[in-house]
């Protein structure tokens, strides 16, 4: 169970976090004084990516473990240059791992 929890909770902030990211794109939500906010939600994304990807170790829920890949994609993505393409594709990149994991841990719990 707190597998699971962990695993929703990496794949809630990321959702978030790219929802933020989309939003500034856009030109739907100005940053000039809140950039901080992306930065915040980024190093909440990682942490809590970086910890439910461990509970393999502590748990017997192998489902995190899809999460593993995703690790990538977060180490590279602040060094990319986020006025180009490069940056928003390096974070998609991590969505399989979410999606995956999410699954996965859903259809144990059947």
């Amino acid at each position: 169970m707190a597998a699971r929890r962990m695993v929703t909770a990496a794949s809630a902030a990321y959702a978030a976090n790219c929802l933020w990211g989309t939003a500034v794109a856009v030109r739907l939500v100005r940053t000039k004084k809140l950039r901080v906010v992306h930065h915040g939600l980024f190093v909440v994304t990682a942490t809590l990516t970086g910890m439910a990807a461990t509970t393999p170790v502590w748990t017997r829920d192998r489902s995190a473990l899809f999460l593993l890949p995703a690790l990538v994609p977060l180490a590279v993505a602040p060094r990319t240059n986020s006025r180009t393409g490069a940056h928003w594709r390096v974070a998609v990149a991590a969505a399989p791992s979410y999606l995956g994991a999410l699954l996965a841990g859903g259809r144990r719990e059947r």
